[in-house]
């Protein structure tokens, strides 16, 4: 009786392994047919079966982008501080550049901006960051979210 139950055990344990790696490839399916709201869905789904590292990660990086390119600044915001707090030796500058662009291109400069800055008070010397900031220097209309992120941060001086 005992042998059939630990059996049991194993095998309930590997669907839940198998479901949040589903959840994974599903929720990269909907990102890639930018399916944004399914990705977060099934990013969601997935680290509810609290899956093995590798996989979290995957779903964790999959939601944050699918934040980003949806346009939900402050959500995404949030998401990459959890990732920074929980994985600092994967949250690479690229990670943040990537973020910041994703985010300006679904017309989120503000957002955009703080992305640049968190990745600026983690890789401050970091040239990719510190030229994107540069550029967004140069780019904002007056009164636009990205200028006034900027002025706020201390980036340009408040006219």
């Amino acid at each position: 009786m005992y042998r059939w139950g630990a059996v049991a055990i194993v095998l309930a344990l590997a669907a839940c392994g198998e479901s949040a790696r589903d959840a994974l490839e599903k929720a990269r399916k909907a990102l890639a047919e930018t399916h944004y709201s399914e990705a977060i869905a099934a990013a969601d789904a997935g680290l509810a079966r609290k899956p093995e590292a590798v996989t979290s990660w995957g779903l964790e990086i999959v939601k944050l982008e699918a934040l980003a390119r949806s346009g939900r600044g402050d959500e995404t915001l949030a998401q990459l501080e959890k990732l920074t707090a929980a994985w600092p030796d994967n949250m690479l500058a690229d990670q943040f550049a990537a973020t910041a662009d994703q985010l300006r291109a679904a017309g989120q400069g503000g957002a955009a901006v703080q992305a640049l800055d968190q990745g600026l008070k983690r890789f401050p010397q970091d040239q990719a960051l510190l030229a994107q900031i540069d550029r967004a220097k140069k780019a904002p209309a007056p009164g636009s979210d990205e200028l006034k992120m900027l002025e706020t941060l201390g980036y340009i001086d408040k006219k």
